[in-house]
């Protein structure tokens, strides 16, 4: 199937984790991952369906994973990824674009199971997408943001380069939140880039994501 959908044999490995499109087995994983994200007292940091009752959530879950793949275009695709720990996904990092040929920009965002949390995969996860898009895809930027009270994803950005660029504010459930927007050119990733990840299979993948082999060589 590799040969037919090349993105199906990338994989990112860091120092501790390895991320790959989703199989069976993450799937369910991911599945049963999504109902632990934070105390119910707190508010509300991840996208809306993570938060509905078993079994949508699940359900939810599953769909998207399928409409990324059934919705790809060389000129809008969205990558999600399993982020495996000891061969078990314990959540999922985004990243995602349109019309990146041109505009070269890439956009991320993640979630990990609260069991896993504060132990610096986020941090990893995040890294190992940005070796793909800025080293083997020519990325020129990538952005990533955060609502108010979201510390630790306000941290994970920070400790990688990325810098304030504006924000907004919207409702949701009847309430005020503010979204802080955050952005990471090449020149500040290289200096905050993270040794020991490795990327395999990317040059199979380029013309999923728009690009033409020999494009980036030197």
């Amino acid at each position: 199937m590799a040969v037919l959908w090349p993105l199906l044999a990338l994989r990112i490995a860091t120092p501790r984790l390895e991320l790959a499109i989703p199989d069976t087995d993450d799937l369910l994983n991911l599945a049963q991952a999504s109902g632990d994200l934070q105390p119910e007292d707190q508010p509300r940091y991840q996208q809306a369906y993570l938060y509905e009752p078993s079994p949508q959530r699940e359900r939810h879950l599953l769909q998207r994973h399928w409409r990324a793949l059934a919705h790809w275009r060389p000129e809008s695709w969205n990558l999600q990824l399993a982020i495996r720990l000891d061969g078990i996904a314990v959540g999922l990092q985004n990243m995602w674009a349109a019309d990146f040929a041109t505009v070269r920009t890439v956009e991320t965002g993640s979630w990990i199971t609260r069991t896993r949390q504060g132990h610096g995969y986020g941090t990893e996860a995040r890294a190992a997408v940005l070796e793909l898009a800025f080293a083997h895809l020519g990325a020129v930027e990538a952005s990533t943001s955060y609502v108010d009270g979201n510390t630790a994803s306000e941290r994970v950005s920070r400790k990688l380069g990325y810098t304030g660029n504006g924000r907004h504010a919207y409702a949701e459930d009847g309430r005020r939140v503010v979204e802080h927007r955050m952005l990471l050119d090449a020149a500040a990733w290289a200096k905050h880039r993270m040794a020991g990840i490795t990327v395999d299979g990317a040059c199979e993948c380029l013309e999923l994501f728009g690009l033409q082999a020999g494009a980036l060589d030197p």
